[in-house]
């Protein structure tokens, strides 16, 4: 484990912490938090396993699942610096989901009975707390009630346009900065590896996309993608996560 962070020095203007607590609470969180480093397919937190605090990322790239029948793995959500991990439920409640870094990832973990009290002592961080909760929810709901009314071409170019808005582009190459495998990718939308794997040669041959290395993807012709599901006004969502 690399040197301890300080929440003062850190470098992430992104965390929710930071953003919304006083210097006098940063000390005190300072005492209390800890500072956990992960890599690439590490598991953060397990399904089942007891909700003792909440995840801040403080570097890194992580996807949260669920299992579903046949234990076949979802992926609800991506995040990335700054968000939240495990926020949803305290005390005995379990993880409803796991979360799993996607490549060397910073994590602060912060315990229930310190949380309470910075929200029961500042107002503003307890009100920006809920107001993500409501954002996010807000955006998950849109969002799985477009992709049940697409077919998989429109799922995969949605697929496509949400992760280059969650994650960015690489400034060297242009590909899409996070690396998933067709299973991955499968796994958000609901289609098979297969299904992936064959729409993304003719978004390619169309000019639409161009594939660098194993998993890099480049989007050559973004305008033509928000063509394919511009009828579903996913900008609710992707504009504003």
């Amino acid at each position: 484990m690399s040197k301890k962070i300080i929440c003062k020095k850190c470098s992430n203007s992104a965390c929710f912490i930071k953003k919304h607590c006083s210097s006098d609470w940063l000390k005190r969180i300072e005492l209390k938090k800890i500072q956990i480093e992960h890599q690439a397919k590490d598991i953060i937190f397990r399904e089942g396993g007891y909700m003792e605090g909440v995840y801040f990322i403080q570097q890194g790239k992580v996807k949260v699942v669920a299992k579903g029948a046949n234990n076949k793995e979802q992926i609800v959500r991506m995040a990335i610096d700054g968000q939240i991990l495990g926020h949803r439920g305290s005390g005995d409640d379990k993880y409803p989901i796991s979360a799993i870094a996607l490549c060397d990832t910073t994590v602060c973990f912060i315990d229930n009975d310190t949380l309470y009290d910075a929200f029961m002592e500042i107002p503003k961080l307890t009100l920006q707390m809920m107001e993500f909760y409501s954002r996010e929810l807000r955006r998950t709901e849109i969002r799985m009630k477009y992709l049940t009314q697409m077919n998989v071409k429109e799922k995969i170019a949605e697929s496509l346009l949400f992760l280059k808005q969650v994650f960015g582009i690489k400034p060297n190459d242009g590909t899409i900065n996070v690396c998933l495998t067709r299973c991955e990718i499968a796994s958000m939308i609901g289609v098979t590896a297969e299904q992936i794997s064959r729409d993304i040669g003719v978004f390619e041959k169309k000019k639409l996309i161009k594939k660098k290395g194993r998993f890099g993807i480049k989007l050559v012709d973004e305008n033509g993608l928000h063509d394919i599901v511009r009828k579903y006004g996913i900008e609710q969502y992707v504009e504003q996560r």
